[in-house]
């Protein structure tokens, strides 16, 4: 289970899995900050290289404008990941999300479910150190690519009329993300994750572009037991106002916030891991109106 017990030639894809943000079920300006192949794949991506799959729910809340403009959204979603890591050096992943989207709003109540945005990750080492007595590679440098496809429903509808953009499940549009991670043990049993990620998006057939983001991320894992895993994650999110149309901005979106995430793995048996995250927002500066409300997450992930 542990990071610390794996091959340490296998250890250098770590990097790669502590850095991406660029959520495959987002539809909402200031919605999760997090990683989702982390999240997904925990460190059974840290093994040889191989196949991994793994199975996450994810539930999100959130809230923006008031009177007339008000929508407060409920999104869970079911994300199977699939993953192939190839040596030390290249780690690739897809991720296809179902989604159940309920908005509430001054016009009453809309419901959609359908397939979200699928997405694809490549991920590169570009640097490793030497091996070192006890620990072997001790510290790693990974390039992350992502293209968040459009495949996903974007024209659910009700009665013949389009349902409102927040409740679609799939964004519509391209997004293309890069960024880098840095990994570092400090012993047997703990390490550190740094990483920081662009996401540019794209614009749908409606005309609806959700708002290019930043994200910042520090993950600090610590082995408590042979079966048991505690990890702690600051995350931080800016993210520019979303558009309605090419140069109307929609005013209750976008903005800055800052996120702490605590995470525990469960090692349930030999290739099997349990895991569970909640992600508390401690810190915001958003645009206009707007309301985002702990997200949580639990999943399985199975490596062969």
């Amino acid at each position: 289970m542990s990071l610390r017990k794996l091959p340490s030639a296998a250890m250098a894809l770590a990097a790669a899995t502590a850095i991406f943000m660029a959520d495959s079920a987002r539809a909402c300006s200031m919605c999760r900050c997090s990683d989702p192949v982390f999240n997904a794949l925990g460190e059974g991506v840290y093994t040889n290289a191989g196949f991994h799959v793994a199975v996450d729910w994810l539930r999100q809340d959130q809230s923006q404008g008031e009177g007339e403009d008000f929508e407060h959204q409920i999104r869970n979603s079911l994300t199977l990941t699939l993953s192939y890591s190839w040596q030390e050096r290249l780690l690739l992943v897809a991720q296809v999300p179902y989604v159940w989207a309920h908005q509430t709003g001054a016009d009453g109540v809309e419901d959609a479910h359908d397939l979200g945005d699928p997405s694809f990750y490549v991920y590169g080492r570009l640097w490793a150190s030497e091996f070192s007595g006890g620990l072997g590679r001790r510290a790693w440098l990974s390039a992350i690519f992502s293209v968040k496809t459009p495949w996903g429903e974007n024209d659910a509808r009700e009665n013949g009329e389009r349902l409102d953009e927040h409740v679609q499940p799939g964004t519509g549009a391209t997004n293309l993300a890069g960024g880098l991670a840095f990994l570092y043990l400090f012993d047997a049993d703990s390490s550190i994750y740094l990483s920081s990620t662009y996401t540019g998006t794209g614009r749908n057939d409606f005309g609806y572009k959700y708002g290019n983001f930043v994200q910042v991320n520090a993950v600090y894992d610590r082995r408590l037991t042979d079966w048991l895993d505690a990890l702690f994650e600051v995350n931080f999110l800016a993210a520019n106002h979303d558009e309605i149309v090419a140069g109307v901005q929609d005013p209750n979106t976008g903005g800055r916030s800052l996120y702490l995430t605590p995470r525990i793995a469960v090692n349930v048996v030999k290739g099997l891991v349990a895991r569970a995250s909640a992600q508390f927002p401690v810190w915001k500066d958003l645009n206009g109106v707007q309301e985002i409300k702990p997200t949580y997450s639990a999943g399985l992930t199975w490596v062969f």
